[in-house]
């Protein structure tokens, strides 16, 4: 199982990166981290050692692009292009539709403007809202992991 939490708050991402070592007893390469829209980018694209892609994503919505904060805007993030520099999870999402087979997302945000929510659209298998103790996001997880796994199972 390959994870990828993107979240701004470098802290925030090595301290979960490391409890969700520990709950799976993971492999370094088997939970990764991105603190843009770019690095998270690369990462969806980068297979695993035995080519594996990633399973789950955990994104804020609220995350800076990169390097190049322009470069991409997909059709969820067009109508808030002037602010897009804080919304790259709707980037982020735009860019997992196309990857194959696609991660299940989770989105972990503080987020409550009903519109941006609505603009999570059906990509987004559930929201965490920000802060969560880590017992909270870690159980989303594992839902989503038992479900990812019973999937293939019975797939």
């Amino acid at each position: 199982m390959r994870i990828l939490f993107v979240d701004d708050d470098p802290e925030n991402v090595e301290s979960l990166a490391r409890v969700l070592r520990d709950a799976f007893g993971s492999a370094e390469g088997d939970i990764l981290v991105a603190t843009t829209v770019e690095a998270a980018v690369a990462a969806l694209h980068r297979p695993g050692p035995d080519g594996s892609p990633i399973d789950i994503v955990i994104t804020d919505l609220f995350i800076p692009m990169g390097q190049n904060p322009r470069r991409v805007l997909g059709p969820r993030s067009r109508r808030y292009a002037q602010d897009i520099e804080h919304l790259g999870g709707l980037v982020l999402l735009d860019e997992i539709d196309r990857v194959v087979p696609a991660p299940v997302v989770l989105a972990h945000t503080a987020c409550t403007d009903p519109i941006l929510i609505s603009l999570l659209g059906e990509r987004v298998h559930s929201r965490v809202r920000k802060p969560a103790p880590f017992e909270v996001l870690l159980n989303a997880i594992m839902g989503v992991v038992r479900e990812r796994e019973a999937e293939r199972k019975w797939g």
